[in-house]
């Protein structure tokens, strides 16, 4: 018989998000940045839907798989909030597929989040 871990409650979203690359050590953006779409978030990490995986020549799911020295940055537009507040969140990639979102090519990515991040869940669990 095989056990499997417990998965995290996740809640469907559909919230447009940017992304850069981050350096990890001194924690500066790398130039470039680029939208895409979270379909599904939990408290460990989110599910992002990207038209491109290739930012200032970097390859966003192999530059951040189990590295040391860039991670992924994720500004968010708090949906609770009137005066544009961003939240940024810090994660490293874990899966990628190819997809096609609203009838167009993409790709899906899964990320996990450095810190559990059980506010911003809630924020779109309401």
């Amino acid at each position: 018989m095989t056990i499997f871990p417990f998965r995290p409650t996740r809640q469907e979203a559909e919230h447009k998000v940017r992304i850069c690359l981050q350096e990890s050590k001194s924690g500066e953006n790398l130039p470039g940045s680029c939208s895409g779409v979270m379909v599904d978030i939990s408290q460990e990490g989110v599910c992002l839907v990207l038209p491109q995986m290739l930012l200032e020549g970097k390859h966003l799911f192999f530059a951040t798989l189990n590295s040391d020295k860039y991670h992924l940055a994720l500004m968010i537009d708090n949906p609770a909030s009137d005066d544009d507040e961003v939240i940024s969140v810090s994660a490293r990639s874990v899966w990628m597929d190819a997809c096609q979102y609203k009838k167009e090519p993409a790709f899906k990515m899964g990320l996990c989040f450095h810190d559990r991040q059980k506010g911003l869940f809630k924020l779109f669990r309401k």
